[in-house]
C-alpha cells in the first residue's frame, strides 16, 4: 500500500496519544494538534482553518475519532480527500443522542460551566484509581487532565451548534463503531463495521481491528484509483 498521507483528528479532550497504535501501524500518519479557536467560531470555520494548516498539498485520507470525526467531516471539504474515516463518530448532527441534541437549547449557559474543573477531576480520578484502570481509560484521563478548559468549552459549543451543509461531501465515508458505545450509541448511526463488546475508545481498546479497517479501506480506494489510471492509459494508447 502506498503511503498516501493519512490525517486523523483526535476526540475532544484527547491528543495524539489516542492514535498511538495507529501511528505504529502507519508511520506516515499525521495527528494534528488542536489550534486555538477564534471567539464564537463554529465548527465549519474552525475545521477550514485547521485544514489549511495540515494540508499536505496532495491527495490524502482524512478521519477522526468522536469529536474529531465531526471536524474531519468539515475539514475534508477543504482537502484533496480520497476518503473519510469515522472511528466511533457520526455522519451528521441528527445522529447525536437525544441528550446532546436537547442541550442545544442550553448552549447559552456554557460560559458558566466550570470546564477548568474537568482536568482537575480527571487528575484526581487517576491519582485515586490508577492501579485499577484499564490502559485505554488511563491514557485518555491523562489527556483530559492536560486539556485546557477554554478549549473544552469551545468544543462543546461547537458540537451543540454543528449543522453540516446539505451539499454532499463528494468522497466515500467509511465508519467503524462499537456496539457498547455509551457516548455516541450505535443505534443512532449506520456504521460499515460494528465491533462487538467495544465502547467509545476504539482506537486504543480495539487497535488491531481499527488498523485492519483503515488498511483495508485505504487499499481498496488505492486499487480503484490504479485501475482507473490503467484504463485511461489503455484507452489513450488504443
Amino acid at each position: 500500500m502506498s503511503a498516501t498521507p493519512l490525517i486523523l483528528f483526535t476526540g475532544m479532550g484527547a491528543d495524539q496519544r489516542l492514535f498511538s497504535p495507529q501511528k505504529e501501524a502507519f508511520p506516515w500518519l499525521i495527528v494534528p494538534p488542536w489550534i486555538k479557536p477564534q471567539r464564537d467560531e463554529g465548527l465549519a470555520s474552525y475545521a477550514e482553518r485547521l485544514a489549511a494548516q495540515v494540508d499536505p498539498g496532495c491527495p490524502c485520507f482524512v478521519g477522526g475519532a468522536s469529536f474529531g470525526g465531526f471536524v474531519a467531516m468539515e475539514a475534508a471539504r477543504h482537502l484533496k480527500a480520497k476518503a473519510l474515516f469515522l472511528i466511533g463518530s457520526v455522519r451528521h448532527c441528527r445522529e447525536l443522542p437525544l441528550r446532546i441534541r436537547a442541550m442545544r437549547h442550553m448552549k447559552h449557559m456554557l460560559p458558566t460551566v466550570p470546564f477548568e474543573w474537568v482536568g482537575t477531576l480527571a487528575g484526581m480520578t487517576l491519582h485515586c484509581h490508577d492501579d485499577f484502570m484499564r490502559p485505554a481509560t488511563r491514557s485518555v484521563l491523562k489527556q483530559v487532565a492536560e486539556m485546557k478548559g477554554a478549549f473544552m468549552r469551545w468544543a462543546c459549543r461547537a458540537v451543540l451548534t454543528w449543522d453540516p451543509p446539505a451539499t454532499p461531501l463528494g468522497v466515500p465515508v467509511f465508519q467503524i463503531h462499537g456496539d457498547w458505545d455509551r457516548i455516541l450509541p450505535v443505534k443512532r448511526t449506520h456504521p460499515d463495521v460494528t465491533l462487538h463488546h467495544a465502547g467509545h475508545l476504539l482506537s486504543l481498546t480495539h487497535a488491531n481491528q481499527v488498523n485492519h479497517f483503515l488498511e483495508e479501506k485505504m487499499s481498496a480506494i488505492e486499487h480503484q484509483v490504479d485501475e482507473a489510471v490503467a484504463t485511461c492509459m489503455a484507452e489513450a494508447s488504443a
